[in-house]
């Protein structure tokens, strides 16, 4: 058995959920991307995936075996580049963004890098979940907010404030809202992308407390919400770089500025465990040093 092949038909169909399509992306028959599997699994001695007709999942061995494993192809990676000239980088790099950064701010940022590293294949996917970068086959993972506990390694990048904004039609229909309690008795416009939605944090006192909110609007998209709240439909909270320009131009209302809770920080998220290829580690320091000049807040 050619175990680097094995390995690295292992992480094709992992990444493409499927043997048929690894098989496609391989060019190989699925009956030999199978075998491949099924010798790895013999050879481990260890079952790395529970298949079925329809789909197929990592089992807890595989997910550690997958791990482990990306660790060895990213060494073997940086042999075949540790002499290469890295001022031209080339590869492919897979990142993932929720919602709100990928479209105001790290297009920018890789558009930028793109320009200085023409030879680097940039694959961006934005999604409004908790994204297992590991499972899912991605190298990196930019995330919003506080991080749990995980092996992965956190690279803080920048931060993000919020602001809480309501039109002026909307609040001269409304009662006024002076602190964070006044939000139980109005229309909040939920937003579903957050893994509590219905808590809105704030500064109370100089602790940090969640008010319960509700309306009648929801939505997982903060653009959405920031039209909802444009029409006078009722209160937002948002991401200063999405009002910032409402706000300045009086088409919005800035509320409970005194009770601003703390920024959220940006991370760069990728596995601890894994040796970083000179592609990927010049795409994490680039950002870095982007996200210091370009404004998040």
């Amino acid at each position: 058995m050619d175990l680097l092949k094995s390995i690295h038909i292992f992480q094709q169909v992992v990444e493409q959920q499927s043997f048929s399509r690894a098989a496609d992306k391989l060019n190989l028959v699925p009956s030999a991307v199978s075998r491949q599997i099924s010798e790895l699994e013999k050879w481990l001695g260890v079952r790395l995936l529970n298949r079925t007709t329809r789909s197929l999942h990592l089992t807890d061995e595989g997910r550690q075996y997958l791990e482990k494993m990306a660790s060895i192809t990213s060494q073997i990676s940086d042999l075949k580049t540790l002499n290469q000239d890295t001022s031209q980088l080339e590869g492919r790099v897979k990142l993932t963004a929720p919602m709100m950064l990928g479209q105001f701010v790290i297009p920018d940022i890789l558009s930028q890098f793109k320009q200085q590293n023409p030879n680097v294949q940039l694959s961006l996917t934005l999604l409004n979940r908790k994204v297992d970068i590991i499972e899912e086959g991605y190298d990196l993972a930019i995330r919003a907010g506080h991080l749990s506990d995980s092996n992965l390694h956190a690279r803080k990048i920048g931060e993000v404030r919020v602001k809480t904004v309501a039109h002026r039609t909307y609040l001269t229909n409304h009662p006024a809202i002076e602190s964070p309690k006044d939000l139980h008795e109005h229309n909040c416009i939920i937003n579903g992308a957050l893994s509590v939605p219905k808590r809105w944090s704030y500064n109370i006192d100089g602790t940090s407390k969640a008010i319960k909110v509700d309306g009648d609007l929801e939505t997982n998209e903060s653009s959405c919400i920031l039209s909802f709240a444009k029409a006078g439909l009722g209160v937002a909270l948002l991401p200063e770089f999405y009002v910032k320009k409402a706000i300045q131009s009086g088409e919005l209302v800035e509320l409970l500025a005194e009770f601003a809770p703390e920024p959220l920080p940006v991370n760069l998220i990728y596995p601890s465990s894994r040796l970083l290829s000179p592609t990927l580690r010049g795409l994490i320091d680039f950002m870095v040093g982007d996200f210091k000049q370009i404004s998040i807040t």
